[in-house]
């Protein structure tokens, strides 16, 4: 993957401007389109919060066959995913929409009729805030909760349909209340450690929609990632890694 000080990211099919977004390309999000839904065949998708919309790029390239609608409320991000969309090879199956989730989530043709919804959602609850609206919008989650994006998740996913997110460790008891209490089960759970002699503060999650949350039969399939050496210098990525981001970086 290759930076520049133009906020230019490259990936081996398409390129990322991130420079009108709050929040630029980091670890967390690249990591979850990478991880998101790995044995699940999605065709229809929705990146919640998308910012820069390297999300959805890295699941329009996984899935070929699939359509991805981003979500981003603020303007000048979803400018932004609009045009790293337009000079992407999957511009025809990428699409950004500019509202907000809860809004996007109520409209009827929207029932229902999902595979997947990935976020790398707002996640700062109670924490001081910055003084530039647009990066409160994209860290904290003021204006999209954990209960809103479950119930959104909900309304929009088919029966069976996957929610992907990463998530703080020291909020995981509010986001195991909030899914069951929208019937969603988890059967995917990988903790992101930095370094080996680092703990994990954030890990990547997945649930399933399900009629009752009593139906669930399946066992959460747990596991680690590690994502550099602590080895020399400079950002030496493990294997693993590596391997998972092989599809995506340059020189991997």
């Amino acid at each position: 993957m290759g930076t520049s000080g133009n906020r230019k990211m490259v990936f081996k099919r398409f390129t990322v401007f991130d420079e009108k977004c709050a929040m630029k390309i980091g670890t967390d999000g690249v990591t979850l389109g990478a991880w998101a839904s790995s044995s699940f065949p999605a065709n229809k998708i929705a990146d919640i919060g998308s910012g820069s919309g390297v999300v959805a790029l890295m699941l329009a390239q996984r899935f070929p066959n699939s359509s991805i609608t981003a979500i981003e409320l603020e303007p000048l991000a979803a400018e932004q995913s609009r045009e790293n969309f337009i000079s992407s090879p999957f511009s025809s199956r990428l699409k950004c929409v500019e509202m907000s989730f809860q809004e996007w989530a109520d409209i009827q043709t929207n029932d229902s009729v999902l595979d997947l919804v990935v976020s790398n959602p707002p996640f700062f609850h109670g924490k001081p805030k910055s003084p530039f609206h647009a990066r409160n919008l994209a860290r904290h989650d003021d204006f999209l909760n954990i209960d809103d994006l479950f119930n959104g998740a909900k309304k929009v996913l088919i029966e069976g349909g996957v929610f992907a997110l990463v998530w703080p460790l020291e909020r995981e008891e509010d986001l195991m209340r909030s899914a069951e209490a929208n019937d969603f089960s988890i059967t995917k759970r990988c903790e992101i450690r930095p370094r080996p002699d680092r703990p994990a503060v954030r890990f990547l999650v997945e649930f399933k929609k399900v009629s009752s949350i009593n139906e669930n039969s399946e066992k959460t399939e747990r596991s680690v990632i590690t994502l550099e050496t602590g080895e020399g210098g400079g950002r030496n990525f493990t294997k693993e890694y590596s391997q998972l981001m092989s599809d995506f970086f340059l020189n991997k």
